[in-house]
């Protein structure tokens, strides 16, 4: 476990270890994935798609909320599972800009259960799986916006201050960087 921090971040000096937890991950995964295939086939704000289908440890979520302030938009994560998997939570990134009070400008997202040590108890657990990132993420837009522990302060602050204000930016940002046929519309 004392290398389990550098195995996180890529380095490994035990290759045959870090092929056993590829080899232990990617089983993980074929199971989840034709759960996540089902589950996903009709729903109405989440698509699900693997760049590759050897690497379904590489996925994409499209989130297109269909009510609130986001209703319109349309939102990319990308999501790398690593090795460590179901050990560590994915590495999970938002590739459209967005204002939102749980998301960066640059993409990172605060997400309890992406964290890997909470105290709140909603953090990530061996037992979660992807269906709960993934429903988590979709509920970013609507249920699970945190305006309390937030990762854009001065979103969050503009719409404790400003609702309005903030509503106008959320409409700006959807008409700027979530245009139809934009994929990867960062800056």
């Amino acid at each position: 476990m004392l290398n389990l921090q550098k195995r996180i971040n890529g380095v490994d000096e035990n290759k045959e270890y870090l092929g056993t937890r590829i080899s232990i991950r990617d089983k993980l995964l074929s199971q989840e994935v034709k759960e996540l295939e089902k589950m996903f086939k009709n729903h109405p704000s989440c698509k699900l798609t693997f760049p590759s289908t050897s690497k379904l440890h590489e996925m994409e979520l499209v989130v297109t909320p269909t009510e609130g302030l986001y209703r319109g938009g349309r939102f990319v994560f990308s999501i790398s599972v690593p090795p460590e998997y179901n050990n560590v939570p994915p590495v999970v990134k938002c590739l459209t800009r967005v204002w939102h009070p749980n998301i960066t400008e640059d993409g990172s997202i605060c997400l309890s259960l992406l964290r890997q040590n909470s105290l709140d108890g909603f953090g990530w657990m061996p037992t979660r799986r992807m269906a709960d990132v993934l429903m988590g993420l979709d509920s970013l837009f609507t249920d699970l916006m945190d305006f309390d522990d937030a990762l854009n302060a001065t979103a969050a602050q503009q719409y404790v201050q400003n609702k309005d204000g903030f509503a106008r930016q959320v409409r700006e940002y959807i008409g700027r960087y979530c245009g139809l046929g934009m994929h990867h519309n960062y800056y």
